[in-house]
């Protein structure tokens, strides 16, 4: 059985996607990356339970291959590169960017993925998130406005992932929160459950059940 399907049979009620047989999609798109440098790097990552994010390493940021990444998604946007590690297995929010995020799978793991255009007063039904299932050594690029949060484990019990952004995103208001704005360029509702994130500022407004990822065992 493939990781994909045993995945489809361990969560009946969430449909998850894979860049292999789904690489095009209204809310990203498979592109092709030379991860080395990504899973090198990882390989020094020992990631806790609670879910890590760091903007930016220089090493990675500055790293040739970031460097295309920044011309041929970005246009030339400067960017940050940085890391989202842990051991979640959560929904627990989403957020977006009215920019595009590339993540570099530094392990098997899975998205949440939805449409903002689902939202409606600042609500948002969990029950339309789709998963996408990256293996290690892939690379999405998601599109704007495409809802997501931390990855998910799928072996193990943690993640690590090479998050890349426009310079500056998710970095600290000047003018404090607002609403469902919760950091530069960075929007945020999270579901009632999360109390971490709402003791950080999180505006609730995730209706429906807070999704758990059920993960493998090593096939």
């Amino acid at each position: 059985m493939s990781i994909l399907a045993a995945l489809c049979r361990s969560n009946p009620d969430l449909t998850i996607l894979s860049l292999g047989e789904t690489p095009c999609h209204s809310l990203y798109r498979k592109i092709e990356v030379d991860a080395g440098v990504f899973l090198e790097a990882a390989a020094c990552i020992l990631p806790e339970e609670t879910n890590s994010y760091i903007p930016r390493d220089e090493r990675l940021t500055q790293s040739l291959e970031a460097k295309r990444i920044e011309r041929t998604v970005f246009g030339e946007l400067p960017i940050q590169a940085g890391w989202n590690h842990g051991g979640n297995t959560r929904m627990n929010g989403m957020e977006w960017h009215k920019s595009s995020e590339v993540i570099v799978a530094c392990s098997d793991l899975v998205l949440l993925l939805g449409s903002h255009a689902d939202i409606e007063n600042d609500c948002y039904d969990s029950a339309r998130a789709l998963g996408l299932y990256l293996q290690k050594g892939e690379a999405v690029e998601l599109f704007p406005f495409t809802l997501h949060l931390a990855p998910l484990p799928v072996f193990g019990g943690r993640f690590i992932a090479a998050i890349l952004l426009p310079n500056g995103t998710n970095l600290p208001l000047s003018g404090g929160i607002d609403g469902t704005l919760r950091a530069v360029n960075k929007w945020l509702l999270v579901h009632p459950d999360n109390a971490r994130g709402i003791a950080l500022g999180g505006k609730v407004g995730i209706h429906g059940e807070n999704i758990l990822l059920h993960g493998l065992e090593e096939l």
